[in-house]
């Protein structure tokens, strides 16, 4: 009986006009995101080539990310070129387009039309689960048969999750098919395995949604009012409360702008100079207290910066949104985790360089910057497992929910 109404849900959806729609906008919007990211990722690669430093140059600079085609998240700040100086670090900023309408219609990447699009698209399959047809009396009919609210209800369900996860994957492995023949891209197994986890954390997060709408369908008489009801949890959920967490949490933690914190380096380096004018003292020595100072004030700016982000998340992952987008740029290595250890490894980068510079002053040359991102396993031990298992959790709880508005629903 359980697999004759997955296989009734799947039929139903596959002769609708709602699931050609859906489906054909949802594999335009992701084939679309996975060609224009693609063709970004090897301009930057491009870029990557050109500004590459040589041997013995004091510079830390990253390739660009292949599995940021999928996940972009802060992949612009990690591959800035950081070139050392006696006074610190000179992070330059990262590439703009030439074309300045690009920086009003960014391309929306792949996780982020599947938190904005594929949420709505399992919303739209899941918004009339029990109401529909408890409005065109098939529910009771339904239930007149030996089968039990438990198999109907999770037939139902699983028959949707079907209807949208399976066109989902197949665009996505047809994508990832095409991307393999672009130049410039590897897929080695580690990476593949990244992407697997993506694609999980991905179809839990539609199992979610779909999730809540069966939990409102069960909740509401009418289609129409369960509709209304879950575009305004929709997008709470997707814009309100990711943004609604940070905001709090700035109000909490005082953190200084960067203006500020470069107006400070500069007062730094003017008294260093007035001073070693006036007393004549060791250019060496000044240097050495300046970047001791220069250190002591990035890592108070870091430490706040870290509470933030706690904070920040802690907050935000009241939004399954923002728990799926943590997931996702984490695993693919483009996370806020990943951005704040590849600072600290600049940061002892730069005191590396800075003593070899000194102690050789004839052949001054830097060793080369080597960056070693996160295993997976360091990755999920770090929060990453958490937000996945947040997903899941988060849909077993709105899928009880349902089934227990489900029990009390009167059919007639």
């Amino acid at each position: 009986m359980f697999r004759t109404i997955v296989r009734k849900e799947i039929a139903a959806n596959l002769l609708s006009y709602k699931f050609a729609i859906v489906i054909l906008l949802a594999s335009v919007l992701i084939s679309t995101s996975l060609f224009v990211m693609g063709r970004d990722y090897r301009s930057r690669l491009a870029d990557y080539q050109l500004i590459r430093p040589k041997p013995g140059e004091p510079i830390a600079v990253l390739p660009p990310h292949p599995l940021s085609v999928f996940a972009k998240g802060l992949e612009d700040a990690m591959t800035r070129s950081f070139e050392i100086e006696t006074i610190g670090i000179d992070a330059r900023t990262g590439r703009s387009s030439a074309n300045a309408v690009f920086a009003f219609f960014p391309a929306p990447d792949f996780v982020y039309v599947v938190k904005v699009v594929l949420s709505l698209v399992a919303l739209l399959f899941g918004f009339d689960l029990v109401s529909r047809e408890r409005e065109a009396g098939t529910l009771k009919l339904a239930l007149a048969n030996p089968v039990s609210r438990a198999t109907l209800l999770a037939g139902k369900w699983t028959g949707n999750f079907l209807s949208v996860a399976v066109p989902f994957l197949l665009v996505s492995g047809l994508g990832l098919a095409l991307l393999a023949l672009v130049p410039g891209f590897h897929w080695s197994g580690p990476m593949l395995g990244r992407l697997a986890l993506i694609l999980g954390a991905s179809l839990a997060y539609i199992a979610l949604f779909l999730s809540l709408g069966l939990f409102v369908s069960a909740m509401t008489r009418r289609s129409s009012t369960s509709l209304v009801v879950l575009l305004l949890l929709w997008a709470l959920f997707v814009f309100i409360l990711p943004n609604l967490g940070t905001l709090l949490a700035r109000q909490v933690v005082d953190l200084p702008s960067v203006k500020a914190m470069a107006e400070k380096r500069q007062q730094i380096w003017t008294r260093e100079v007035l001073l070693s004018i006036s007393e004549r003292g060791s250019r060496d020595a000044r240097i050495k207290a300046m970047n001791e100072e220069f250190d002591r004030l990035e890592e108070d700016y870091r430490l706040r910066f870290d509470r933030l982000v706690r904070l920040s998340k802690i907050l935000n992952r009241i939004s399954p949104a923002a728990a799926y987008v943590y997931a996702a740029t984490e695993v693919a290595g483009t996370g806020i985790g990943e951005e704040s250890r590849l600072k600290e490894e600049v940061i002892r980068y730069k005191n590396q360089a800075l003593a070899g510079l000194s102690r050789d002053r004839t052949a001054p040359s830097a060793p080369a910057f080597v960056y070693r991102y996160r295993t997976v396993g360091e990755v999920l031990a770090a929060g990453g497992l958490f937000d996945l298992a947040w997903l899941v959790v988060f849909a077993l709880a709105l899928f009880a929910a349902g089934f227990a508005a489900f029990l009390r629903t009167d059919v007639r």
